[in-house]
């Protein structure tokens, strides 16, 4: 199926950017999230910073969830240059860039706004040691953005492990997402998002976990009736560019591209703060008999307890996603990676 996918939509693709003709240049931008989405409003910020900054002799088009396949595939299309940015969770890179699944890891950033912004925008961790392995897979990570803490939605109330039992809940497509709710007790299904809302009314799945404002876009309040804060982790989404595309840009591009993305982070950790406390209200004033339970301090520290034995997984996931002769750097590196980026969150506290 991928390999029929890359035959029919490569060339398609390609077809698109020769139609545009010979007047702006024109650069492919491929979200995994719809219009509306905190996703969809960097990529318009980004398009319109481009556009400005070039005097309209560069244009940005961007495509949406579906126009060019699943996650998986628009991240694939852009490490073979096809597309030239991409923004994708970190829950589905981790088939590309292994250790970027520590960031998957729960309680790892918390739900601070402040120190998440801060640690995602500003880590030497993630900066340096991570985006080193983006490289390998030719692609350039240029920046992450927070879209919100994420909800656990069920149609019961869920405040401990014992209460995931029998529980069935949507995940994202890579082992650290799928391994956190095996370990708090559940049955994880991962799930492309187009295909959560059938699941959740036919009840082949019982819940989900995903930001407040991408829940109600989605329509997801519609098939549950709980919606529980566990401050686990938010959403972190990615933009990476085409590693060896952007490397051959003039530095007048190039520094283009990084202005471009500074705004584009600024206008959407402005939008997510704002949508996600609209979407909430919207919720509540359409779902008045929806449950919103925030778990207690007490409560969490169960669930985080837990999340420290998913380290180990965390580095048995890159041990393994290498050769024999690398495996052993692998580990280290992986161990080096998620023991920084805690140490930076507490230091940014």
């Amino acid at each position: 199926m991928q390999k029929l996918f890359t035959k029919l939509v490569i060339p398609a693709v390609l077809a698109v950017g020769l139609a545009t003709g010979a007047g702006a240049e024109t650069w492919k931008f491929a979200s995994e999230e719809d219009k509306n989405d905190v996703q969809d409003i960097f990529a318009k910020k980004f398009a319109e910073t481009i556009k400005e900054e070039s005097g309209g002799d560069i244009k940005v088009r961007i495509f949406y969830y579906g126009q060019l396949g699943t996650e998986n595939d628009i991240v694939e299309l852009t490490a073979k240059g096809v597309v030239q940015f991409v923004s994708v969770g970190t829950g589905h890179l981790g088939s590309y860039v292994p250790e970027v699944q520590a960031l998957s890891v729960p309680y790892v950033l918390g739900s601070d706004v402040d120190v998440i912004r801060k640690v995602l925008t500003g880590s030497e961790t993630i900066y340096n040691d991570l985006s080193d392995r983006f490289e390998k897979v030719n692609l350039k990570l240029l920046t992450m953005i927070s879209e919100g803490e994420m909800a656990w939605g069920a149609n019961k109330e869920i405040r401990s492990p014992a209460d995931f039992d029998g529980q069935k809940i949507r995940t994202f497509t890579s082992t650290i997402p799928v391994e956190t709710y095996k370990a708090f007790g559940a049955t994880p299904t991962p799930l492309s998002w187009g295909e959560v809302y059938g699941a959740l009314q036919l009840k082949t799945v019982d819940g989900m976990v995903n930001p407040i404002y991408f829940i109600y876009n989605a329509k997801w309040h519609e098939v549950q009736d709980y919606l529980m804060f566990p401050g686990q982790q938010p959403y972190v989404g990615t933009v990476s560019t085409n590693s060896e595309w952007f490397n051959g840009l003039s530095a007048e591009k190039q520094a283009m591209v990084h202005k471009a993305i500074d705004a584009a982070e600024q206008a959407a950790h402005d939008y997510q703060l704002q949508i996600n406390k609209e979407n909430m209200d919207k919720i509540l004033a359409e779902r008045p008999d929806l449950k919103v339970v925030v778990l207690s301090e007490e409560e969490r520290a169960v669930f985080k307890d837990l999340s420290t034995g998913l380290h180990e997984t965390y580095y048995a996931v890159v041990e393994n996603a290498y050769g024999e002769e690398e495996k052993s750097e692998a580990r280290d590196r992986a161990q080096r990676i998620l023991e920084n980026l805690i140490q930076e969150v507490k230091d940014a506290s």
